[in-house]
């Protein structure tokens, strides 16, 4: 059995579901500030299912898919290099960073910091939503770590790696300081808030997607020929049949 992926395709499904997941919110955003009808189950649930800012919905568990394959295929980047380059432990760092941030989107480990960061610091304006200093000086030591590492990719990988980096840190910090600013003055109950993390959310979503597109093709570039078998035990009665996935 043989599953063949479609680098081109991938990307264009990924911003497919993206965009209805963002009209999906766009349309929870719209119900949450009409009041009419919102006794019924049915606006409720809606919101429940596709507002962005809420958690355990199709949005949070899109993402956190999306971050966790990206886990995966770093993962495999990083056995097929073992050998190959012997990049293998910046590879599975990377990994090991991605399956910990779709953790992080899947049970809001950032907004457990939120409440102790600003009561330690008392941070106000830009700095509202304390909880993204410390992630951000950790980002800054890995970008330190991996600076000599990311100068020897490809030139078009590592396009790709900066265009994806720089959607999402859009969204999860620059965003998320100006919802800040904005939240700490006016709160968090207005359109404007809304559409601010509405927008957060959908570039944290698209630079997923890119980094996706861009790993699927640098695997295809560096491993040309690359095989994944999935062996069942031998069975003696019946052949062995494996499970070949080409990328």
């Amino acid at each position: 059995m043989n599953f063949r992926i479609q680098k081109s395709k991938v990307l264009r499904n990924l911003f497919i579901a993206v965009g209805l997941l963002a009209i999906g919110n766009l349309f929870s955003v719209y119900l949450i500030f009409n009041s009419a009808g919102m006794e019924s189950k049915v606006p409720r649930l809606l919101i429940k299912l596709f507002n962005v800012n809420l958690e355990a919905n199709l949005p949070t568990y899109f993402s956190s898919l999306m971050l966790l394959a990206n886990g995966i295929l770093l993962a495999v980047i990083g056995y097929g290099s073992k050998e190959k380059s012997g990049k293998f432990w910046y590879w599975i760092g990377l990994s090991a960073i991605f399956v910990f941030l779709a953790l992080d989107e899947m049970i809001q480990i950032h907004e457990q910091l939120r409440a102790p960061m600003e009561s330690l610091l008392g941070t106000t304006g830009i700095l509202y939503y304390a909880w993204f200093i410390p992630y951000i000086i950790i980002a800054l030591l890995i970008g330190i770590a991996y600076f000599k590492f990311m100068m020897q990719l490809p030139k078009r990988t590592l396009k790709l790696f900066i265009v994806a980096g720089v959607l999402f840190v859009s969204g999860a910090v620059v965003m998320e300081a100006i919802s800040g600013m904005h939240a700490e003055k006016y709160s968090e109950r207005t359109l404007t808030y809304a559409l601010m993390y509405s927008f957060e959310e959908f570039l944290e979503m698209s630079g997923a997607a890119l980094f996706m597109y861009a790993l699927i093709e640098y695997i295809t570039i560096e491993f040309k020929n690359l095989k994944l078998k999935f062996k069942p035990k031998k069975d003696k009665s019946k052949k062995n049949k494996n499970a070949i996935l080409e990328v």
